[in-house]
């Protein structure tokens, strides 16, 4: 994907809407202006009278539209003190008394702003998400259909010069910093806003707005044309992004894929924000998941069930275990210099390898406890079986999600399965299923495999974390991205694939830079922010960071040589007594039948939930924005029937899939300033949706046998599903290997070295 014309890191930073670099343009006053300006008294006295009667017009109507706004107001009290002025022309301005800071250092605050809006929807500053073509590695509806989507999107020409002035209406805009509001008055003036999301982190400043600013027809004009306002006050940057996060998974979350920046005012918190925005925005959109990989991970968990794997249960880890040292080792290249530090250390801490890091550790003589494990698809079994002594794998524990493929779950004896609490299956079977009750689950475990080695480590109960290779991405003086001793890519060649694309630079653990990517990066932000959760509830939680990759907030940068001899007076850890505990107590089969599972995979009300998702986008607009209304209801229905017990599974597999394609059908919206050619696209487009939702009632039909790779049996022809009228069956491909046997490797037997 890309953002159109700009990214994220600049969209909210225009030098010609700088209200403070835009005073320049007007006549500017001090505070010796007003002070001279003794002759104005009796309109300062009128002026008051006007704002303490609009005040209580406005808490009057967010008490009618929005109450909650009303309750903080109306028996507000302000932090700091501030005081109303106006000159001559009447309009209110702010003056600050602790600091004798202007809010507006103009003598017309009503033209800075007008002045403002228009330099900013005068310039072709949407910011649009762009989905590109994908390949499709196995055969499935999601791509079948995206793919078409995006070939529509792709075939008229966008014109790269349009601004929101010119198409005079846009989906969704963010306001940082309401200021006096003035601009809202004038935003709305001239653009049709689909929704407005403002954020104000001063309660003081909004409050000053209710005196000054109109607010009272500007509710209601939106309320009565079903205009979307969401308002978030006083909260700090990691409130705000959960707040934003909400607004978009009830809203609908492809709003997040075309937007509008606008910095009204700044100041050190709306600073602060518009760092997060440029570290987070894009994560709302990433990793959506699709319909296809929910059918997949339901399937592969009721493998696991049915097949009497075990799952990580909630009885808490025994106290013995809570502080003992666990190394989460990934394969990046900085885990070569670590090496001899974990063999000589190895007996003394819990081993997690992630991913490749055991083909590393095999070679090295070290003995993982753990094999941890994010993806759900069949080349993972291919991948372990470069290793030549499968006996190798008989006392470690595979630690995964629900979603893990069976192959996978098949090559270990002994597994400890969470459940995947941010995928449908997990918390639906817990709904319906009270055995489900038992297990435990598990956050954040993607979007990279050292994701679930922090993830899971924490969720076992563990403390006290070592990461080594976990580098995601290379310091600029390395060569390669893994570790020169994982024979997968030395030997094997196997791709690199999408996710080691290193397109910028971010802080080094041990000071420098680091080059990272997409993928890396949002591994970093999960690592970090699950390390933060949990220390909300675990005090003793710690993580050292041995990696030399990219610094990671929340954790401890520490080099192995500073270990050396605090490792010299750890004692040795038992390993068959904590491997017995692990596979004896704190794992568990989870007795449920298959014909349990039949039944709560309803095939009639996720066919009944398809046929009216048709019918309201069928209901088609002659308009961008009402477009853009019919997706949000869509989106509104989804969100709204994941709150049903009954429905929780089957809105949840659609929505990552129909937010993806709205993203795409949004963005042909504002193709053109010719609003028929949009409307003729996006007529199209919703052709294909419905053609998706058509059939996907016909592959959930296989739920619970619809496992990876196995789902190729439904498709005899070697065709992905049927023609539909505007979207045909595309070819089934290859399966993949990725492994060449040809390779023989010198190393049959495990041996442990410490040395």
């Amino acid at each position: 994907m890309d953002i159109h014309k700009k990214t994220l890191s600049d969209a909210f930073t225009h030098d010609n809407t700088d209200l403070f670099k835009l005073t320049s343009e007007l006549k500017k006053i001090t505070l010796e202006t007003i002070q001279e300006l003794t002759e104005i008294s009796e309109i300062q006295h009128q002026m008051a009278d006007v704002l303490a009667q609009r005040f209580q017009d406005n808490l009057c109507a967010f008490n009618k539209y929005i109450p909650n706004i009303y309750n903080v107001f109306a028996n507000y009290k302000p932090q700091r003190p501030m005081e109303f002025f106006c000159l001559k022309n009447g309009i209110p301005n702010l003056i600050f008394k602790d600091t004798n800071d202007i809010l507006y250092r103009v003598a017309d605050p009503f033209a800075l702003s007008k002045f403002q809006v228009n330099n900013l929807i005068s310039r072709d500053n949407i910011s649009q998400l762009k989905y590109n073509h994908e390949h499709d590695p196995y055969g499935q509806l999601h791509f079948k259909y995206n793919n078409a989507i995006i070939e529509i999107e792709e075939s008229v020409e966008r014109d790269r010069t349009i601004s929101p002035k010119d198409i005079a209406s846009i989906p969704n805009c963010i306001v940082l910093g309401i200021g006096l509001g003035y601009e809202l008055a004038d935003l709305y003036n001239q653009v049709e806003i689909a929704n407005i999301i403002i954020v104000e982190p001063s309660l003081d400043m909004f409050y000053a707005s209710l005196h000054a600013f109109e607010w009272a027809p500007l509710l209601e004009y939106l309320f009565s044309n079903n205009y979307g306002i969401h308002i978030m006050l006083g909260q700090n940057t990691d409130q705000f992004f959960l707040d934003l996060a909400k607004f978009y998974d009830h809203h609908g979350r492809f709003l997040s894929g075309t937007w509008l920046g606008f910095v009204h005012y700044q100041t050190n918190e709306v600073a602060k924000i518009i760092e997060q925005c440029k570290k987070q925005y894009s994560n709302l959109h990433s990793a959506m998941g699709f319909f296809d990989d929910h059918l997949f991970g339901a399937s592969h968990c009721c493998y696991a069930l049915t097949h009497h794997k075990k799952f990580v249960t909630k009885i808490p880890l025994k106290k013995e275990y809570e502080n003992v040292p666990v190394f989460i080792i990934g394969s990046g290249p900085s885990l070569d210099k670590d090496l001899p530090f974990i063999r000589k250390n190895q007996d003394k801490a819990i081993i997690i390898a992630c991913g490749t890091a055991i083909d590393t550790l095999y070679h090295a003589g070290v003995k993982p406890d753990f094999y941890a494990n994010t993806e759900r698809t069949p080349q993972i079994s291919q991948a372990l079986s470069i290793i030549p002594d499968q006996n190798f794998f008989d006392d470690i524990i595979l630690l995964t999600g629900d979603v893990c493929h069976p192959k996978t779950l098949d090559l270990f004896k002994h597994t400890a399965i969470f459940g995947k609490a941010d995928e449908p299956c997990y918390p639906y079977l817990t709904m319906r299923l009270k055995n489900m009750e038992s297990v435990q689950y598990i956050q954040l475990m993607n979007p990279l495999v050292g994701n679930m080695g922090v993830s899971g480590a924490i969720y076992l109960g563990f403390n006290k974390l070592y990461l080594f290779g976990l580098d995601n991405g290379k310091k600029i003086e390395y060569d390669d991205i893994h570790s020169k001793h994982t024979k997968l890519y030395t030997d094997h060649c196997l791709a690199k694939g999408i996710n080691y694309r290193l397109n910028k630079e971010v802080l080094g653990n041990f000071g420098g830079k680091c080059k990272t990517g997409h993928y890396y990066g949002l591994s970093i932000t999960n690592i970090a922010f699950v390390i933060e959760q949990e220390r909300l509830k675990r005090k003793d939680l710690v993580c050292y960071n041995c990696s030399d990759g990219a610094f990671i907030d929340y954790t401890v940068p520490m080099h192995s040589d500073d270990l050396k001899e605090f490792f010299e007076h750890q004692a040795v850890i038992d390993k068959q007594k904590f491997f017995n505990y692990m596979t004896n107590e704190k794992t568990a089969v989870i007795d449920i039948k298959e014909n349990e599972l039949l039944k709560v995979f309803s095939l009639k009300n996720f066919t009944s939930i398809c046929e009216k998702i048709k019918a309201i986008l069928h209901n088609r607009s002659e308009t961008r924005l009402g477009f853009i209304k019919n997706m949000e209801t869509v989106s509104e229905v989804l969100n709204y029937l994941k709150n049903a017990q009954i429905t929780f599974f089957d809105s949840g597999i659609l929505e990552g899939s129909l937010q993806t394609m709205f993203a795409s059908a949004t963005r042909a919206l504002y193709h053109s300033k010719d609003e028929k050619i949009c409307i003729e696209l996006e007529n199209k487009i919703m052709d294909v949706i419905e053609d998706f939702l058509t059939e996907c009632p016909e592959i959930y039909a296989h739920l619970p046998d619809y496992c990876l790779d196995d789902h190729r049996k439904y498709y005899p022809d070697n065709k992905v599903g049927r023609d539909l009228p505007h979207c045909k069956a595309t070819p089934l491909p290859d399966r993949q290997i990725i492994i060449k046997k040809d390779i023989i490797d010198t190393q049959q037997f495990f041996v442990k070295r410490y040395d």
